[in-house]
């Protein structure tokens, strides 16, 4: 158990380094410098063999919101995507396809994501999203009323 454990770290580590220099939002047609855009947040909730996540990036002045939904598996896909981005007074939105996708995290801990996805639109592929693999936090559970279930 221990030895799973060690190579489960050593995995989680060399996949975090892997694309350490890729930006986390890039133009495919290279007329967009798209540097200060920054990953502002992922959560997402694991519920049996479907993953629900959603990412922020965001400069100073749009926010891009990714809305991801994953079949778990042996491989973990991405079953279907949303993107949309507030840009200046405009709204842009799209379907999403994954080029990558890795999946960490079995029943005794949090999930984590990550993978390469491009943000299609009726032109075609116009941006690619560069997702670190990322730890989802513990999703919030209220407290049941039910006194036999504490």
């Amino acid at each position: 158990m221990k030895r799973r454990a060690a190579l489960a770290m050593v995995c989680l580590a060399l996949a975090s380094c892997a694309h350490a220099d890729r930006k986390p939002l890039e133009d495919l047609t290279g007329h967009e410098d798209l540097s200060g855009f920054k990953i502002q947040s992922v959560h997402g909730v694991r519920d049996g063999d479907k993953l629900a996540a959603q990412v922020l990036i965001s400069d100073s002045s749009s926010i891009l919101t990714l809305d991801l939904h994953f079949a778990i598996g042996s491989p973990t896909t991405l079953a279907s995507g949303t993107w949309q981005w507030s840009r200046t007074g405009r709204q842009l939105r799209g379907t999403i396809s994954a080029t990558a996708v890795t999946f960490l995290g079995g029943q005794d801990g949090p999930p984590s994501i990550g993978g390469t996805f491009d943000l299609n639109s009726s032109a075609g592929a116009a941006y690619r999203v560069n997702l670190p693999l990322t730890t989802l936090p513990r999703s919030f559970r209220p407290a049941t009323s039910n006194p036999e279930h504490p």
